[in-house]
Formats: C-alpha cells, sequence, structure tokens
C-alpha cells in the first residue's frame, strides 16, 4: 500500500470498523461490541491524526548576484506525502534581519543596496497543517548598471551643432560616464564622451542620431537611442500680436505660428502671472484678470517645433484703474 492511502474494512464477525494505514501509523480501530458503551472514533479525526505535513525539499533565490533595480523571486521545490495542493507562508531577511510587511512571493527591489545579502523563510502548508520552516541561502546584491531614461537632440549655434542631453540614474549611486554614438543612415560618424556634434560636412536632409551609453565602475547599462533629429531644420516663427487689456474682465489671446518645415508646433507659458494658461495645440491663451489688478505684468510664450528648435514672444500687459473692470456693487 502506498504510504498516506488509507482503507476501510467491515468485518462481518465483530462488526468492527478498521481503518488501515501503511507504514508506522499503525492500525487505529473502534469497536461496536455488543453490550458495549463506547463510541467509533470520528473518521475526520482519525484522518487529521493520518495527515503529514508537506516538506520544502530545497528552495534558492534566483537571478544572483541580486540587483536593485529587480524584483527578487524565489523557486521553491516541495512535496506533501498526501499529494494535497502546497502553500507557502514567506518572511523575508536582509542582513539576517526580518523586513517588516514583507510576507509575499517577491521582495520589491526599492531599498536594496549593493552589498546587502537577502534571504527568505518559506513554511509549507496542505489543508491541514503546516510543515517546518526552510530557510534559502543568502544571496548578495550585486552592482546595477546605471540607465539612460532619456535621449534628446536639439540644434544649437543656429544650426553649426547638435547637442544631446541624457537623463541618467544609478540605484547604487555610482559616478556614471557617458558616452555617444553619433549616426547617420546607421553608420557611426563619430564616438566618444562629447555631447556636441558639429554639423559641418554633414548631410543636412539626412537625419542625425544618437546612442547614449551610461557606465559606472564595474558595468555598462543598456544603450538608448534619440529620436532622429533633421540638421536643415527651421525654427517657428510667431506672427500674432498681443492685444491690449480690454478691461472686461478677461484677457484672451490666440497666439499663432508658423513653421517653415511644416513641423507641429506646440505652445506653452514660460513666464506669466498666476491663473494665465495657453493651450498647447491651439496657442490660445486666457487670463481671468482680477478685480483689483493695477500695473504691469510680463509674459512670455514660446513655440516649440519638436525637432529641438523654437521661438519666443515677450510683451508686458499693463492695467491702470481705468482698465481694470469695475467691482460688482456691495463687494
Amino acid at each position: 500500500m502506498i504510504e498516506g492511502e488509507y482503507k476501510e474494512v467491515m468485518s462481518p464477525r465483530s462488526h468492527q470498523r478498521l481503518i488501515l494505514a501503511a507504514g508506522a501509523l499503525g492500525v487505529l480501530f473502534s469497536a461496536a461490541c455488543s453490550g458495549g458503551g463506547t463510541s467509533d472514533v470520528p473518521y475526520a479525526k482519525a484522518q487529521s491524526t493520518l495527515n503529514q505535513p508537506p516538506v520544502v525539499i530545497a528552495a534558492k533565490l534566483l537571478d544572483a548576484p541580486l540587483s536593485s533595480a529587480v524584483p527578487v523571486s524565489v523557486q521553491i521545490q516541495a512535496e506533501d506525502p498526501e499529494r494535497e495542493a502546497v502553500t507557502y507562508q514567506y518572511q523575508w531577511y536582509v542582513n539576517e534581519a526580518p523586513v517588516a510587511g514583507q510576507t509575499n512571493p517577491t521582495l520589491p527591489s526599492e531599498g536594496l543596496r549593493r552589498g546587502q545579502r537577502v534571504s527568505v523563510e518559506i513554511v509549507p502548508a496542505d489543508s491541514v497543517q503546516k510543515g517546518q520552516a526552510y530557510r534559502t541561502a543568502g544571496v548578495l546584491v550585486g552592482n546595477t548598471p546605471p540607465t539612460v531614461s532619456a535621449a534628446v537632440l536639439q540644434l544649437a549655434d543656429n544650426g553649426a551643432r547638435v547637442e544631446a542631453q541624457a537623463e541618467v540614474s544609478d540605484p547604487d549611486h555610482d559616478r556614471i560616464d557617458l558616452t555617444y554614438r553619433w549616426l547617420q543612415e546607421n553608420k557611426v560618424i563619430k564616438e566618444g564622451e562629447e555631447a556636441s556634434l558639429s554639423t559641418k560636412g554633414l548631410n543636412p536632409r539626412v537625419p542625425v542620431v544618437v546612442e547614449i551609453v551610461a557606465r559606472d565602475p564595474e558595468a555598462a547599462g543598456k544603450p538608448l537611442r534619440s529620436t532622429p533629429l533633421l540638421l536643415s531644420n527651421h525654427p517657428p516663427q510667431i506672427v500674432s500680436t498681443p492685444p491690449a487689456p480690454s478691461g472686461a474682465g478677461g484677457y484672451e489671446y490666440l497666439v499663432k505660428a508658423v513653421d517653415e518645415d511644416g513641423d507641429q508646433i506646440a505652445f506653452q507659458l514660460e513666464q506669466s502671472p498666476a491663473g494665465m494658461t495657453i493651450d498647447e495645440a491651439t496657442g490660445r491663451l486666457s487670463w481671468a484678470v482680477s478685480a483689483d489688478q493695477v500695473g504691469a505684468v510680463h509674459v512670455k510664450v514660446l513655440a516649440k517645433d519638436g525637432q529641438g528648435s523654437s521661438a519666443y514672444q515677450e510683451f508686458d500687459l499693463v492695467f491702470s484703474r481705468e482698465t481694470v473692470p469695475a467691482k460688482p456693487a456691495g463687494v
């Protein structure tokens, strides 16, 4: 008989019900003899007594050495003598200290630092009882390479140079060095640590791309490529004129701009009074003028073409007591 398998047998002579179990579990029985007053042992209670807890045979943390940029996960090998489904309880440890609230199958990477040692304690359970706790071997958190999250190109010096701007981070707070690979038509035209490229001698109608790689003292991160930039880009022009304040309680101005290359223009306010807004797509500027507004306010509007070029318009709005809307009676 397979261990953990039960067989129920009825004895015709003594009317005994026998519950047989293999191995050292022995034989449990209850007798209903004629004239006897003893009651049967409940079958469910016997089954609980015979249940053997599940056992974790092996467990290990994956992806060693660990990274402070990726959650920590564990691989578990367990078995249950009765072949029941096994569930697990977890408690994560960092440098032998339990991490408060970390009782899930994975440990978030936030807060992990290079050199820390991570382990997890696992308690298996079936439908009846829990097994013995199993603690994995500790695994070190290794170096995590820096990451380039953004790479942007823009023209400088009236188109004489292209400049690259990058957003980078390193979870270990290491020193970061950047290298730049400049390409046209997927051919490298320059490579090094310089964040700018001279446009002299380059085909102005072929887009330029930069590929940026971030390195710390131990490893290099994944490269990131910028959006292509045309060297012959023409900046937009703002062709509208702001109206003077009317004193009617609100100020409206539809900013108009044109772009010779047909690029889509986005508007934004670089300097403005509180409450003034501009629609990024249409350029409609709005401001609810307060009843006691007096004096001059300065406004600076930007028009960007998405290719690294922009135009701006600056103006002052002057409010005198004659232009300020009258306060309602009783205010």
